[in-house]
């Protein structure tokens, strides 16, 4: 979240299952199933397993504003109930729906701030919940009983952004009762079988009530709980901040692909990509907080959201960070559910102890097309030009890949072979009549190894 809520109110021949994991494993993927109903996701979440996706995200589930806005869900009215995109029934349901196919569930939780459901602007007229009382928010030192600074995002005080107000939202303290009150949410989630949480709106809350807060859960838990925390990184706030409590939203790693990926942008650039560390990075193509459609605010959105959803493709691609892809995106880019695919495998393979490495090949020189291997299991290339990318011959003597591999989506495969001289090339694309490669233009393409005789068939 971001403080734009207040501004509103102004056919493949491999088989893989779902993988069967701990909760408290890092995710493959995890589909945001943005602004949906429990009852709605429960219909689906058996198919989202199917399709790769480890975990799937559900929006707030504490009572909220009424509005029927998707951002009303982000501004809590009473923790003590569970109303969010359906009943305490509902989502039980759905808990139980997901972990009979192996699919975990995450909540996002929202404890910075409460409602402000009408644009009050009165203290004590904005600070009445049930269960708190004035002295759990916070207000100005110089004037008491009156609201708390508003944020400065770009003068470098943190203290701005922890204690200063979210827009017109009434700011927590955090009180021992505001804890006690939020951890007391956290426990029913826990007890329903929530498998982790989303904490919003993260770099506004102090870092040692993060870190409270990921305490309890883990030992509430036993450890098998896995956590994210949401950190959008500007001048105040570094990933750094927070992502030594949990692992962070890699917003630094979006601007980055972002660049990339957009008209004018240079894909080499992502051969060493800037980026929060691995085991701390949550990754995405866009996400709500970054799409006009959703956000009259969107942060730093693309201009042609065709560019974001290559972005997923790439970051589905890689070994790195846990991507999270949003419902609107695996619905509209085939690709990317393909994507999906490929993660999980390339998971499977790694906990075979296979070479699964993530590594940008230069095989490949160009601003529009990108290569990526995945050891000698896998590899990824994407071709965001307007034009097909055709090339006779390939020479990738300098790489792991060697033998024969399928794509996933269009079910043809390749053959790489050492020739002449020792060199490998790609001798086989989709038949033996041609070598190199061929990729349509905007699109993206995943291949899986297989055993030789495939490409033989």
């Amino acid at each position: 979240m971001k403080n734009i809520f207040i501004c509103a109110v102004v056919i493949c021949t491999t088989c893989i299952y779902p993988i069967k994991t701990l909760a408290g494993e890092k995710p493959s993927a995890i589909f945001h199933a943005f602004d949906q109903q429990y009852t709605d996701i429960e219909k689906f979440v058996c198919e989202i397993g199917k399709q790769g996706y480890s975990h799937i995200q559900i929006s707030p589930a504490q009572k909220s504003n009424p509005a029927p806005e998707w951002w009303a869900r982000y501004q809590p009215v009473d923790y003590s109930i569970i109303e969010g995109r359906g009943s305490l029934f509902n989502l039980k349901k759905l808990i139980s729906q997901a972990h009979s196919c192996h699919v975990k569930v995450i909540a996002d939780v929202v404890f910075n701030h409460m409602a402000n459901l009408d644009g009050n602007d009165d203290f004590e007229y904005l600070t009445k919940f049930p269960g708190l009382s004035i002295n759990d928010f916070n207000s100005d030192s110089n004037r008491p009983g009156k609201k708390s600074c508003s944020i400065n995002y770009s003068d470098g005080n943190r203290d701005s952004e922890i204690n200063c107000w979210l827009g017109g939202l009434p700011e927590l303290r955090f009180t021992n009762n505001v804890k006690t009150i939020q951890k007391a949410h956290l426990k029913k989630l826990l007890d329903l079988g929530i498998d982790g949480f989303r904490f919003d709106a993260a770099k506004h809350i102090p870092v040692d009530v993060v870190k409270e807060y990921i305490s309890y859960v883990n030992q509430q838990s036993q450890g098998k709980a896995w956590n994210y925390l949401e950190v959008i990184t500007d001048s105040d706030t570094s990933a750094e901040n927070y992502n030594w409590i949990a692992a962070v939203t890699d917003f630094v790693l979006y601007n980055s692909m972002k660049n990339a990926f957009s008209f004018g942008g240079d894909l080499r650039s992502l051969r060493v990509p800037t980026g929060i560390n691995d085991p701390r990075s949550v990754t995405f193509g866009r996400n709500h907080d970054t799409i006009r459609e959703i956000n009259s605010n969107a942060i730093n959105p693309y201009s042609d959201p065709s560019d974001s959803f290559l972005a997923t493709a790439y970051i589905l691609a890689r070994e790195s960070g846990t991507p999270l892809i949003l419902n609107w995106d695996n619905r509209d880019a085939s690709f990317i559910k393909y994507g999906v695919k490929f993660r999980q495998i390339m998971h499977q393979r790694g906990n075979q102890k296979k070479n699964i490495k993530e590594n940008v090949l230069a095989a490949i020189d160009s601003p529009t097309v990108l290569l990526m291997e995945r050891g000698s299991e896998g590899f990824f290339v994407v071709n965001k030009g307007e034009n097909k990318f055709n090339i006779p011959a390939l020479d990738l003597t300098l790489t792991n890949l060697d033998g024969c591999y399928r794509e996933l989506r269009n079910n043809f495969t390749v053959a790489i072979e050492r020739r002449e001289g020792g060199k490998k090339f790609i001798t086989r694309w989709g038949n033996w009549n041609r070598g190199g490669m061929e990729v349509q233009k905007r699109d993206a393409l995943y291949f899986i190894r297989e055993p030789f005789n495939q490409c033989q068939v």
